[in-house]
C-alpha cells in the first residue's frame, strides 16, 4: 500500500525535475539576443555598417589597393555599399566583443546575397583594435541565407567549430564558401588571402 501511494508522488517529482531541466535548457538556447533591432537604433546600425564596410565589401575598382581603401576619396562609394548591406544578426558579448552577420548583394542573374560572419573589438575611443571574419557564405536567396546564417552565427558566438559547415564537409547542403583548404582570413591584414598551390 505504501509503495503504491508513493509511486505517483515520486513520478510527479521526477517529471517536475525533467520539466525544470528542459526549461533551463530552453532558456540557455534563447539567452542570446541577436536581433540588431533589439539592441541598436537604425542610426546605430547604419554607423556600425559603415565602420566595417571597407573590410567586408570589395574595393571600389581594380586600380585601388587595400591600403588605400580608407582614403576619403572613396567615402561615397562605401557609404552607398553600407546602405545596401543588411545587418542580419548582432551580439555584444560580456567582454564587449561585437559579433555580426552582415549580408551584401552578390553578382547573380537573380537577386542573391552573401553573408559575412565575424567579430571585432574596440578601444575606449571606439577605434577597431581587432577585426576577424570567421566565415563567408555561398550566395543564396532569401530566406535560405537568413536561416543558414543564423545557424552559423549562433554556433560562432557560442564558440562552436564551424568546420562541419565547410563545403568539403557539408555534402550537398552548402553553407560556407570561405574559409576552405586554401583560403583563410588574415586578422593582421584584415582580408581574405589564398595559400599558393603546393
Amino acid at each position: 500500500m505504501l509503495s503504491s501511494f508513493l509511486f505517483p508522488y515520486i513520478m510527479k517529482k521526477i517529471l517536475a525535475g525533467l520539466c525544470g531541466i528542459l526549461f533551463l535548457g530552453s532558456c540557455t538556447n534563447t539567452s542570446y539576443t541577436i536581433d540588431p533591432n533589439a539592441q541598436l537604433s537604425k542610426k546605430e546600425q547604419g554607423q556600425f555598417k559603415y565602420e566595417i564596410v571597407r573590410y567586408f565589401e570589395k574595393l571600389p575598382s581594380e586600380k585601388v589597393h587595400h591600403e588605400d581603401k580608407f582614403d576619403t576619396l572613396y567615402n561615397s562609394y562605401y557609404q552607398q555599399k553600407a546602405k545596401e548591406a543588411n545587418l542580419l544578426f548582432y551580439y555584444k558579448a560580456p567582454d564587449s566583443s561585437e559579433y555580426f552577420a552582415i549580408a551584401k548583394i552578390a553578382p547573380s542573374l537573380t537577386i542573391k546575397r552573401v553573408a559575412t560572419i565575424g567579430k571585432l573589438k574596440k578601444n575606449k575611443e571606439g577605434k577597431i583594435t581587432y577585426y576577424e571574419e570567421a566565415a563567408r557564405t555561398w550566395k543564396m536567396v532569401e530566406p535560405e541565407l537568413h536561416k543558414k546564417t543564423e545557424v552559423l552565427f549562433m554556433d560562432f558566438i557560442q564558440g562552436e567549430d564551424l568546420s562541419p559547415y565547410y563545403t568539403k564537409n557539408s555534402g550537398e547542403d552548402f553553407y560556407i564558401e570561405f574559409p576552405d583548404d586554401r583560403t583563410f582570413y588574415n586578422t593582421q591584414t584584415r582580408k581574405w588571402e589564398t595559400n599558393p598551390i603546393q
